[in-house]
């Protein structure tokens, strides 16, 4: 059994070493849509290919990133119909899985019953030792989320921008797909690791940060909801926890 892991990319210089090394210790293929990047994104992908088993595609996005305008079911779309395992995982390029998915792996694509995967959501806050958690009005952290499905099965994204949603063949939910749990992290590092902001991505605006101006405001209160967070007291992925460490082997300028 093999598994391609599909990605879409808009200027991430920072995840995207972090994320190729932790996915290529159980991916048989990396496949990635760069939709315009220009922060060095496109030369890192470039030279990690030589290492590691990237298939790199240029698939320029429509209007602003994270609006209305942005054509991100297509792209999604174009990398399933990319993928050549037998399994697909869709892991975005801020999450990471940990590390011991690479051992289990095999037993997940193995069984007969399952054709879809869920796994445990994890969302850190403003740096790598804080989880945002759910609160009333506020469910969307640390959730269980669907990350991987057997492939061949018409598991596509509906025709939307960017809230992109899975559906199964003949536009039914893929809830009616026989499904699994693994007990297997998903890291998120969206707000915790590099700018901690991405450009025109602030969620309902969380941070009080709009448009990429300026520094996340992690003390913001939100006027409808609560943010409640913890200290994480878990692990890290190997990879982050070299990153975290400051090992020159993430240094973009290598």
């Amino acid at each position: 059994m093999k598994l391609s892991v599909i990605v879409p990319v808009l200027n991430e210089i920072t995840f995207i070493p972090l994320y190729i090394e932790s996915a290529s210790r159980y991916a048989d293929e990396i496949i990635i849509a760069d939709g315009g990047s220009t922060d060095g994104t496109i030369e890192q992908i470039e030279r990690l290919q030589k290492r590691y088993p990237i298939r790199l595609f240029h698939v320029q996005q429509n209007g602003l990133p994270y609006t209305e305008d942005w054509n991100e079911s297509e792209v999604r779309n174009f990398l399933i119909d990319q993928a050549q395992g037998d399994w697909i995982m869709n892991l975005d390029i801020d999450e990471l899985m940990d590390d011991r998915f690479a051992d289990v792996l095999p037993e997940l694509m193995n069984r007969n019953d399952i054709d879809i995967y869920q796994f445990p959501f994890i969302n850190f806050w403003g740096d790598p030792w804080t989880v945002r958690i759910n609160s009333p009005g506020d469910e969307r952290w640390s959730n269980d989320i669907t990350r991987m499905w057997r492939a061949m099965k018409g598991i596509r994204y509906r025709d939307e921008k960017h809230h992109c949603t899975l559906e199964a063949a003949e536009g039914r939910s893929i809830w009616s797909i026989p499904r699994g749990r693994s007990d297997v992290n998903v890291y998120h590092y969206h707000y915790a690791l590099g700018n901690k902001i991405k450009f025109n991505d602030n969620r309902r605006g969380d941070v009080n940060v709009h448009m990429n101006l300026g520094q996340p405001d992690w003390d913001y209160k939100p006027e409808t909801y609560e943010i409640v967070t913890r200290p994480y007291e878990g692990h890290h992925p190997e990879v982050i926890m070299n990153y975290l460490s400051g090992q020159d082997a993430y240094e973009s300028t290598e």
